[in-house]
């Protein structure tokens, strides 16, 4: 749940923790706000590296400013340099430059965790698995999807795997009949990736029938496009796959029958 931005919910909301989880934190609070927004100032201290010290939001900038612990490489000099205030403050420029790069590497674990990568990351894990994005929604669901990523792909190309793949994507488990050819259906086309209308086909024994068993317009336009993808991309070879939903019941229709005791009252019924 987002919380609203002011000083008061940033004013030592991130204290004690480390650089890296608080703009994560701050992340998922504030999901307006850009990353780049996040202003980090780097102090001495005997804290452990990189602990958040004070947190703040400054309303004419609109930064949210972090302090927090860092040391300096003057520690590294001899003991005669040790009080030069000018290279404290000289190498500590370098200092800040550096623990970008020490941040990551800290935590370069949590890179291949899906749920907990950075957004700009997920591409490439999504490649090193083989993972085709352009089937997949927003961040949320690409994340979900790559955490079962590796067993489903134990499955790929099998009746499990893709039944699986379509339930993750959209939330509904189809049912997936081998050897049949349906009468009206949606037919996958693999040279042209698009659908076309099917009433009949004799080639059934290499045919297969996806079933989700709602309406056809429960689904996003843009959904069934990338279910259509899924389809073609993770189907069998030399097989046909049609996707077919459930139909609208159709309302029956009340049939009067009027004969000769049937009386047509003054308020416009029928009597009987």
């Amino acid at each position: 749940m987002a919380v609203t931005l002011s000083k008061r919910t940033v004013k030592s909301r991130y204290v004690g923790l480390d650089i890296y989880r608080a703009r994560k934190k701050i992340m998922r609070d504030f999901p307006q706000v850009d990353e780049k927004k996040i202003d980090i100032h780097y102090v001495e201290s005997l804290y452990p590296r990189f602990t958040v010290l004070k947190s703040a939001y400054n309303e004419d900038s609109g930064l949210i400013e972090l302090e927090a612990a860092s040391g300096n490489p003057l520690r590294h000099l001899p003991s005669n340099y040790q009080g030069n205030e000018f290279l404290r403050s000289f190498l500590m420029i370098f200092q800040h430059v550096m623990n970008d790069t020490t941040i990551t590497l800290d935590n370069m674990h949590e890179y291949f965790r899906p749920m907990e990568s950075p957004a700009n990351f997920l591409p490439v894990l999504a490649d090193w698995l083989g993972i085709h994005l352009d089937t997949l929604g927003g961040e949320d669901e690409v994340r979900r999807f790559l955490q079962y990523a590796i067993p489903l792909y134990r499955y790929r190309g099998t009746t499990l795997g893709l039944r699986a793949h379509l339930t993750i994507v959209c939330g509904v488990v189809p049912e997936i009949t081998e050897g049949v050819a349906p009468y009206s259906a949606m037919m996958i086309d693999t040279a042209t990736e698009t659908e076309s209308s099917l009433m009949d086909s004799d080639d059934s024994k290499n045919s297969f029938i996806i079933h989700f068993p709602v309406l056809r317009n429960k689904f996003p336009e843009t959904l069934i496009q990338r279910l259509s993808l899924i389809v073609q991309r993770e189907k069998p070879v030399h097989t046909r796959a049609y996707i077919t939903f459930e139909t609208a019941k159709k309302k029956q229709r009340v049939i009067t029958v009027i004969d000769t005791d049937t009386v047509m009252g003054m308020d416009g019924g029928i009597n009987f």
